[in-house]
């Protein structure tokens, strides 16, 4: 019995060896699928829009407009419908819309937001102060969008857009899965609205759909527009002397 032990004994072990050769082969192989899942995911990540962060923008910009549009109407009333009949005086109407169209035709940070108001505060009527603000950034949109169809064509072109998209590197993205509805999200969004436009114009996003998706700019000015509050002093533009004396239309 002694002799015939050591033949099972040796192939027990060598059937254990074989086991864990088996299931150490098994492992390797599923090591890799679990390290690349949280890279895809990371990947998906960064080529969607960050939604909350947006939303938390949105919410924090409204409310800090409204707070400080309350402050200034009750501390400083005077001192505001002053100062933005002077800029308007100088500005006029024309400024007003040249100031909208570099800001929404050139991919830089600032906001033309406290123009709006003080057109308001100036005694404009909203329509007037919407309707210049809408032709400026819709001409705006048109601008970026033929500026960036030909960027691509130049010898420059790559990099300048590659250094376009490194600002929000998700918006090629969701230009290729959505095309001009892509730029409709992105011309609501809290971002300069030429990333959207310069984007669509170097895809080659189809024209008659990207003039129905650059309207969508539109509802954020009317937002804005519509909580200035009312204006100090009511201007009658049928009346051409008035409209003269303020905006300077004729200049």
């Amino acid at each position: 019995m002694g002799v015939d032990g050591h033949p099972v004994m040796a192939s027990s072990l060598e059937a254990a060896e074989q086991n864990l050769i088996e299931e150490g082969q098994k492992d390797n192989q599923r090591m890799p699928l679990e390290v690349d899942r949280p890279a895809e995911s990371e990947e998906a990540e960064e080529a969607s829009p960050p939604w909350k962060k947006f939303a938390l923008k949105v919410f924090v910009s409204v409310t800090l407009f409204l707070l400080l549009t309350v402050l200034l109407e009750v501390y400083a009333k005077e001192k505001v419908a002053w100062f933005s009949r002077k800029l308007m005086e100088t500005i006029g109407l024309p400024g007003l819309f040249m100031f909208v169209f570099a800001a929404d035709g050139l991919p830089q940070p600032f906001t033309y937001v406290p123009l709006i108001f003080c057109a308001v505060k100036a005694g404009l009527p909203k329509w007037v102060v919407f309707s210049v603000c809408a032709a400026a950034s819709y001409s705006a949109a048109l601008f970026g969008y033929g500026l960036g169809k030909c960027i691509r064509s130049l010898s420059c072109g790559e990099s300048l857009f590659q250094r376009l998209v490194d600002m929000q590197p998700w918006v090629p993205d969701l230009m290729q899965r959505k095309g001009a509805m892509g730029v409709a999200m992105a011309a609501m969004m809290p971002i300069p609205l030429a990333l959207a436009t310069w984007t669509a114009g170097s895809f080659r996003i189809t024209f008659w759909q990207f003039l129905i998706a650059g309207l969508f700019r539109m509802p954020k000015i009317l937002v804005f527009v519509l909580l200035s509050g009312p204006g100090t002093a009511h201007v009658d533009v049928s009346d051409a002397n008035d409209v003269t004396r303020l905006v300077h239309l004729d200049s």
